[in-house]
C-alpha cells in the first residue's frame, strides 16, 4: 500500500455545509484539488494493423530527400513517446505501395491525450531490406484527468460519494487552529450504512497524524475490554483534543461557530474508475443510419440517448408536446416530403416540366400539392407497405391559403 498507492489521505469533516453535500454528494476543497488531491490519469491502448489493408503498406513518413513528409512525427511515421495530440494533428502515418503515397491518419478524439508507449508488434519480414518496415504496433495513450463535478470517490469501507462542487477554500468551514477539510461528507452516510469502521479510521488517522507514527489496521487487535476507540479515543484527549475527534468548527462565509461540534478527521480516500468524462453523451445532431435516417447508437460514434416509449409517455403525462416533437422529429429524422391532399398519396409526386412544380400523377394536377414535414421512417414503411400492395392515404386537411 505504502508503494503502490491508489488513493490520498484526506482530511474528512463529516458535516451538512451549504446543501451540496445532500445524500451521497460532497464537496471537495478546490484549493486541495489544485494542489494535485486525487489527480490520475487514464490510460486507453490501440492496435494499428496495417496487415489488415493488404500486404503493400507499412508505417514510413521520409521522403525521398531525407526530408519529414509530416513534421509533428517521426521517422517511422508513428508519434514519439511523450507527445501531446489534439483532434485533428497527426496521429500516424504510413506508406501506400498502390497509391505510392504517404496516409497520415488524424487523431480524433476530443480530449487532449499524450502517448506513453509506442510498442512494434511486426515487421514485414526479417530481411535486411525490410528491416524498418513496421507494420503493426501497439499505441498506448495516456489521459490526465482531475476531478470534475460527478466523478465518484469512495472510502475504503465502501462510503461512496459523487462530487458535487469544488468549493474554494475561502469559504470552506475552519477549525480553532486554522485547519479546512478536503473533503465534506453528509451525517446521514452513517447511521443507515453502519460504516462504523470509518469513525474510527478518522480517529486513528488523526492520532496518527498528531503523534507522527503509523497506525496498525491489522483486524482482531484490540476487542471488548481493549477498544480501538479508547485507544485512540485516549491519544486524542492527550493531545488536546475531544475524545471522539470532535473539533468546534466556524463557517467560512459568516465566520461565526456552529451550534453543534463537527467530527473532523484523516481518512484515506481513493478515486473511482466512474468517471463523467468516459460516460457523458450529448448530441443535436451527427451520424445516422443510411436505411432508416434514424441516429445511431454508441458513445463512441457520436450516437444518440435512446428515447423509448416510456420515456415518450413520461413526456405525455406532463403535456410537454413540442419537447416530444423536438426529440423524435427535429433531432431524429425529420422529412419535407410532398403530399397531395386530393388522394392522400406521398409517392405519387413527380416533378412538372411545364410550371416547374410537383403533381400527382394521380390526380394529374399540381393543385392540391402541399409539403409536410413527418418523420422519414414513416416515408419508411408507406414503401415497405407499397412493395406488398398496401396503399396508405394520408388524411391532411388544408386551408386555401397553404396550397403552393
Amino acid at each position: 500500500m505504502d508503494e503502490y498507492l491508489i488513493g490520498t489521505n484526506a482530511i474528512v469533516a463529516v458535516l451538512a455545509y451549504t446543501g451540496y453535500d445532500m445524500e451521497d454528494a460532497m464537496i471537495i476543497n478546490k484549493s486541495a484539488m489544485e494542489r494535485g488531491l486525487k489527480h490520475g490519469c487514464v490510460y486507453k491502448s490501440e492496435l494499428v494493423d496495417l496487415n489488415e489493408m493488404g500486404d503493400h503498406f507499412w508505417f514510413s513518413n521520409i521522403l525521398n530527400e531525407n526530408a519529414l513528409h509530416v513534421k509533428n512525427l517521426d521517422k517511422d511515421g508513428l508519434p514519439g513517446v511523450g507527445q501531446r495530440l489534439n483532434k485533428g494533428d497527426p496521429y500516424y502515418c504510413y506508406w501506400s505501395e498502390l497509391t505510392k503515397n504517404f496516409q497520415v491518419v488524424n487523431y480524433k478524439n476530443n480530449e487532449e491525450a499524450i502517448v506513453d508507449t509506442v510498442a512494434i508488434l511486426g515487421v514485414i519480414d526479417n530481411n535486411a531490406k525490410n528491416a524498418e518496415k513496421i507494420n503493426r504496433v501497439h499505441i498506448r495513450l495516456r489521459y490526465n484527468r482531475k476531478p470534475v463535478r460527478g466523478d465518484k470517490f469512495s472510502s475504503r469501507h465502501g462510503q461512496k460519494g459523487t462530487l458535487s462542487q469544488l468549493y474554494p477554500q475561502i469559504n470552506m468551514p475552519f477549525t480553532e487552529s486554522g485547519m479546512t477539510p478536503d473533503i465534506i461528507i453528509n451525517p446521514n452516510a452513517f447511521p443507515s450504512r453502519m460504516t462504523i469502521a470509518m469513525l474510527i479510521e478518522s480517529m486513528a488517522g488523526k492520532a496518527g497524524s498528531i503523534y507522527g507514527k503509523m497506525v496498525d489496521s491489522t483486524p482482531f487487535n484490540y476487542n471488548e475490554e481493549h477498544s480501538a476507540v479508547d485507544e485512540f479515543g485516549k491519544q486524542l484527549l492527550a493531545a488536546g483534543y475531544n475524545y471522539y475527534g470532535n473539533e468546534p468548527m466556524y463557517s467560512g462565509i459568516t465566520g461565526e461557530e456552529f451550534r453543534a461540534d463537527v467530527f473532523f478527521g484523516v481518512v484515506y480516500y481513493q478515486r473511482l474508475r466512474h468517471l463523467v468524462l468516459d460516460k457523458y453523451q450529448v448530441r443535436t445532431d451527427g451520424p445516422i443510419n443510411a436505411l432508416t435516417r434514424q441516429p445511431i447508437k454508441g458513445r463512441k460514434r457520436g450516437g444518440g440517448i435512446r428515447f423509448g416509449e416510456m420515456e415518450r409517455d413520461a413526456l405525455l403525462s406532463h403535456g410537454t408536446a413540442y419537447l416530444i416533437k423536438d426529440r423524435l422529429l427535429n433531432c431524429s429524422d425529420s422529412h419535407n416530403t410532398w403530399l397531395c391532399t386530393a388522394c392522400g398519396s406521398i409517392h405519387s409526386a413527380v416533378p412538372s416540366p411545364q410550371n416547374k412544380k410537383w403533381s400527382c400523377r394521380f390526380c394529374n394536377t399540381d393543385k392540391f400539392m402541399v409539403v409536410v414535414a413527418l418523420p422519414y421512417v414513416t416515408r419508411f414503411l408507406v414503401s415497405e407497405l407499397g412493395a406488398v400492395n398496401i396503399r396508405t392515404v394520408f388524411d391532411v386537411s388544408v386551408k386555401e391559403s397553404q396550397y403552393l
